[in-house]
């Protein structure tokens, strides 16, 4: 798995259990990888009421929690993970984890996740989002389950967009949804949900034509079989979660825009709606 021998876990310092450093100590098993351990922890000082200081204070709490992460790295180490750690003390744990992920040089940024509800979704950005935005590398997003437990991968599509950098969006997806499929050895599926009267003139352009039609040729340009290639019309936050659901896929992989401005926020409002559907993991890239 040459694409990923840097691991980058995120650890969460708001629960004991972590299900990305599980996930990251098996994609560097497979991928004879390298595991970077982050962890961004603050506390205010009156949340420090025993210590002397603030120095004294930030020193002993950034001495505990990498005593604590040790620990929960010692099972995974002892049967030969290669793992260190990076603890940063920082309110702004979002930028942090960018930045840290950039000067690891990582291949791939691991994260837990969970659902959120409606309303947290309207008050602010969560962190999952706020990673897969500005992330330097694609993340994986770990839900709480066994792991390579589905049965395909799943790549998510826009082909209706002319626009480069849909375009290019959907070349790197295939990029890593591919690999991800060799990693873990299940069958790749494609779905893109379109409009009624769809039109994918701007992608057969070159492409010698399918004698099955549009859509055979479609699937032949992006590696997948004819079979796995799922043209669904309706709505992408609808399509896709079913889809993935029918399929019973272990990872959905998706793009998401680093666009600001209007175009940016329709697609980062489509892929938060798409991840709070699933229940499988998602490997965002941007």
């Amino acid at each position: 798995m040459s694409l990923y021998k840097k691991l980058f876990v995120v650890i969460d310092p708001t629960r004991d259990d972590q299900p990305a450093l599980a996930r990251a100590a098996a994609v560097a098993q497979k991928s004879k990888g390298r595991v970077t351990a982050f962890s961004a922890i603050h506390k205010r000082i009156d949340e420090m009421a025993d210590a002397s200081s603030r120095k004294t204070g930030k020193q002993a709490e950034l001495k505990s929690w990498k005593e604590h992460v040790a620990v929960m790295a010692e099972p995974y180490k002892a049967k030969g993970l290669k793992l260190k750690q990076e603890i940063f003390w920082t309110a702004d744990w979002y930028a942090a984890v960018s930045r840290a992920a950039l000067r690891a040089e990582a291949d791939l940024v691991i994260k837990s996740t969970f659902r959120h509800g409606k309303l947290q979704r309207l008050l602010h950005s969560t962190s999952d989002f706020t990673i897969m935005r500005h992330s330097p590398s694609p993340v994986l997003l770990v839900r709480e389950r066994k792991s390579f437990s589905g049965k395909v991968i799943l790549a998510a599509l826009d082909i209706e967009s002319r626009d480069e950098g849909h375009i290019g969006l959907n070349n790197a997806v295939m990029k890593h949804a591919h690999q991800m499929a060799e990693f873990t050895g299940l069958p790749l599926h494609v779905v893109a949900a379109t409009s009624r009267k769809p039109d994918f003139s701007h992608l057969l352009e070159g492409e010698e034509p399918h004698p099955d039609g549009d859509e055979a040729t479609l699937a032949h340009a992006f590696e997948v079989e004819r079979a796995n290639f799922h043209i669904l019309r309706g709505d992408a936050k609808r399509v896709i979660p079913e889809q993935a659901f029918a399929l019973k896929a272990d990872i959905v992989v998706l793009g998401v825009s680093k666009r600001s401005g209007a175009q940016g926020v329709l697609v980062g409002t489509t892929a938060q709606k798409i991840l709070d559907k699933l229940d499988c993991d998602v490997l965002a890239v941007n």
